[in-house]
């Protein structure tokens, strides 16, 4: 009886003690001390079934891997930037409620029409975070524009109830950011969490906290905490906080006032104008205010796009006033209204202008202005008004290094999460078995609320669009034929005739040299040609479209043209299985399918995109990071 008891008692020790392991592991990959949300959706087992109106997908994955590091959700590597109870945070109100890949542009910048919430974002507050030595807040879930199928939704995802504006797609469910977003990497260049994140930070620091158990534990309080970035400061009451409208500091500086970066540098050149420029810092400072120099410093920009892509870039020259012109510009000094300028007449039809100033300007300084001791100081500041919510960009930059740090914050440090790269992997294969291996052309067909907004132009109507693609089609097609194929022969038809003639001459010296005569100067012989002939451009393009229309579809099929789902359906085999246990429960949400179809539109020979589209924009932008960015264009522009 003893040693039944004593057997008990071990497999009792061992199954609490295997449970803890088991709980703290989860905690430590969900940064959390409590289960996850439960409140408005699946609370039932997962369901098994793989009907439905979803494609299976079937094929081989792996041939791409993800360029990244595939750790924990929450975990971040060992020499990251770690939040800290006492860190400077920094939040916004993010909008949630019109999909993903629009986490990028919430307004357009031409109109007062919302558009959706975008990756753009996040892009801008991850540079300002960084800009600013500051933790950035982010949501914890982001709600999703579509759901092919409910029960594999509930496998990731949880109900959500909110609906779109201006007649986009209702969404119903949302998931947790980290199946999009890699933070794991973005942690390596600035310190990063999420809302719930946050509130467990509060509630480690001060178990008094007791408004914090029930907000962890609703997905809505979690989604009004994200969506109203300035209420996270009633869960911490004892932070100091403030709110600046950075929409207004952004756009709002009266006129001859240019906002950039970092003021630094131009302050640099007004010194090498002081006599005694290695006087003590006080009286540097006494004589830049007594300067009436005016400098020209060179500014770095990207075109102003509605896509938000920084695939354009420009420099110029600006007279910028003496700095003691900078808090209030003297109206002495005269204003005109810049000029547009084109980059270059090749991107005329991307709209590539840039505003340039022939008045002399005032500046001022993201850097300088949020280092004052009112907001460095404070511990939560939030970033209010529609400075997220703009498409065009806001910055500019004093320096090439600036911009080029922002180039690797949009390019590098912030990554699509391994879900979304190990799909792409699977679809990679699929579209390589289809085109042979041959280069493709790809498009972005934005139809849905662009066609309903009148965004599209002709070719809303169907008999324009798909004459548009055929145009689109024969034209590049050329294209790749002078710019490839022709390219091609006419080296190598180049080489034979330098290696002709090289033989020529080195026949000639051999014939005409006598016993005891000085050797014929002969040149070297020239390298040889082994540059293998390029792959003809594939018949096949690939198609990212929101298109629903069943019988618009099957005439882009008949056309060559190959969607995601097509992809999907394609009944070739492979490791379809390790595919489906890992990655098919996302593959369900819309969202991340978009972010699929980006990089497989980034690997297209030429990529045309839709204008005012921020899925294009990412396009744009996955593009600049490969140096593909010259072959871009608007489907419009045909």
């Amino acid at each position: 009886m003893l040693t039944c008891l004593l057997i008990v008692a071990i497999f009792l020790l061992t199954f609490i003690g295997l449970r803890v392991f088991l709980d703290d592991t989860h905690l430590q990959e969900t940064g959390g001390t409590h289960p996850p949300p439960q409140e408005t959706g699946g609370t039932h087992p997962p369901p098994r079934e793989t009907g439905g109106t979803h494609p299976s997908p079937q094929g081989t994955g792996g041939a791409h891997p993800p360029p990244q590091e595939t750790g924990g959700a929450y975990q971040g590597p060992a020499d990251a930037p770690v939040a800290t109870h006492h860190d400077r945070f920094l939040t916004l109100n993010f909008m949630l409620t019109i999909g993903l890949n629009n986490l990028r542009v919430v307004l357009c910048g031409c109109t007062d029409r919302r558009v959706a919430p975008s990756r753009y974002e996040i892009e801008h507050h991850v540079y300002y975070a960084y800009l600013l030595n500051r933790t950035l807040v982010v949501p914890t879930y982001l709600h999703m524009r579509e759901c092919y199928q409910p029960g594999l939704c509930a496998i990731e995802g949880h109900r959500i109830n909110d609906s779109s504006v201006d007649g986009a797609d209702r969404n119903s469910w949302a998931i947790p950011i980290t199946n999009l977003f890699d933070l794991v990497h973005l942690r390596k260049y600035i310190k990063v969490i999420t809302v719930s994140e946050f509130l467990q930070l509060q509630l480690d620091r001060n178990p008094t906290l007791s408004d914090i158990p029930a907000a962890l534990a609703s997905y809505q309080v979690l989604d009004d905490l994200a969506s109203r970035g300035q209420t996270l400061e009633l869960y911490a009451p004892d932070l100091t906080s403030q709110t600046i409208d950075m929409y207004n500091y952004l756009h709002g500086q009266p006129n001859g006032v240019l906002t950039i970066d970092d003021t630094d540098p131009i302050v640099d050149l007004f010194r090498t104008r002081l006599s005694h420029p290695d006087a003590s810092p006080e009286e540097v400072e006494r004589d830049l205010l007594e300067l009436d120099d005016i400098v020209e410093a060179p500014i770095w920009g990207y075109i102003d796009l509605p896509s938000m892509a920084i695939d354009q870039e420009y420099n110029m020259t600006v007279r910028v006033l003496p700095p003691r012109e900078w808090p209030a510009r003297d109206a002495k000094y005269g204003w005109v209204e810049p000029d547009w300028v084109y980059v270059d007449a090749g991107c005329r039809s991307r709209g590539a202008i840039y505003h340039h100033y022939s008045s002399p300007m005032a500046v001022t300084g993201l850097r300088q202005r949020f280092s004052t001791p009112d907001l460095h100081n404070t511990q939560i500041l939030h970033l209010s008004g529609e400075a997220h919510r703009f498409s065009i960009n806001p910055v500019r930059f004093s320096t090439l290094e600036g911009r080029k740090l922002y180039d690797n914050v949009v390019l590098d440090w912030l990554r699509y999460a391994k879900p979304v790269w190990d799909t792409y992997a699977y679809i990679k294969v699929k579209m390589d078995w289809k085109t042979e291996g041959r280069p493709y052309l790809a498009f972005h067909i934005r139809r849905g609320d662009f066609t309903k907004l009148n965004w599209v132009g002709p070719t809303t109507e169907l008999n324009e669009l798909i004459a548009t693609y055929q145009r689109t089609v024969a034209d590049l097609n050329l294209k790749y034929k002078t710019m490839v194929l022709d390219k091609w022969d006419s080296a190598r038809q180049d080489a034979a005739r330098r290696l002709a003639e090289w033989e020529s001459a080195v026949s000639f010296a051999q014939n005409n040299t006598q016993p005891g005569d000085p050797p014929i100067p002969t040149p070297s012989r020239p390298l040889a040609f082994n540059i293998p002939s390029p792959l003809p451009l594939s018949p096949y393009t690939f198609i990212a479209t929101d298109e629903k229309d069943p019988d618009i579809i099957t005439q882009i099929n008949a056309l060559n043209g190959t969607t995601l789902f097509d992809l999907f359906t394609h009944g070739r085999d492979g490791d379809k299985e390790s595919f489906y246990d890992n990655n098919y429960q996302l593959t369900v949400f819309g969202d991340l399918l978009g972010m699929v179809e980006q990089l497989i539109c980034r690997d297209g020979w030429w990529f045309i995109g839709t204008r005012r589209s921020s899925l294009t924009g990412g396009v744009f932008n996955l593009r600049k990071g490969l140096g593909l960015d010259e072959r871009t264009c608007y489907f419009s522009d045909y």
